[in-house]
């Protein structure tokens, strides 16, 4: 099997960093805000769909993203990665060993009704 070449980065996807703020009342609050866009490859790893209380559903899919080494400076689990509106919580990460240029994110993506899935 080949491995990761900078052509299968298909995906645009723009990098959030949780950033600490001031309110209103002066206290510490936390919001993510963008950072960059870089390229990655997204693949969808496992899925699962619950009942929530007042007859909605949820959904939880998790994804491998692969992206550079290089285009993310700071590798962090408080990450969200953003892609086609929806944000996805980076849950960890770890190095590509086959393709030593290359990060793969696990991510968790949680729908629930009412919200856009696309």
């Amino acid at each position: 099997m080949a491995g990761i070449s900078a052509g299968d980065l298909k995906s645009r996807v723009e990098v959030l960093r949780r950033v600490k703020s001031k309110n209103s009342l002066g206290e510490d609050t936390y919001e993510y805000s963008p950072d960059r866009k870089v390229w990655a490859r997204i693949v969808p790893t496992s899925g699962r769909r619950e009942s929530v209380e007042g007859d909605m559903e949820r959904a939880a899919v998790t994804h491998r993203v692969t992206v550079r080494r290089a285009s993310i400076p700071e590798f962090q689990t408080d990450l969200r990665l953003r892609f086609r509106g929806q944000d996805y919580t980076v849950q960890y990460f770890y190095p590509n060993y086959r393709d030593s240029g290359f990060v793969d994110l696990f991510v968790k993506l949680e729908v629930e009704d009412g919200s856009p899935s696309f």
